[in-house]
């Protein structure tokens, strides 16, 4: 018979790796937005750079950290649902 489905283990390890990419991201982007709040720069170009960075950072970016802490989990489920089916064979 031939092997279907996923290796529970592995595939929470991968997981793992998904969620923690996702939080480097986030650590990596929270140092450059204090970069940009450290610039000595006043006047409106300024403000709208501000502006537009924060609006990339809480749209764009937080979109994609959730996206994969989202797909962290899916994969997570995933496994244990796997878990469950080679449980009952």
């Amino acid at each position: 018979m031939a092997f279907k489905g996923m290796n529970p283990e592995e595939g929470r390890e991968v997981a793992q790796g998904v969620n923690e990419a996702g939080q480097q991201i986030l650590e990596l982007i929270n140092g450059a937005t204090n970069l940009v709040n450290s610039v000595e720069w006043v006047g409106p170009d300024y403000d709208t750079y501000l502006q537009e960075w924060n609006s990339f950072v809480s749209g764009p970016v937080a979109d994609l950290v959730n996206a994969m802490a989202d797909k962290g989990s899916e994969l997570n489920n995933h496994a244990e649902q796997q878990d469950s089916t080679s449980n009952q064979a």
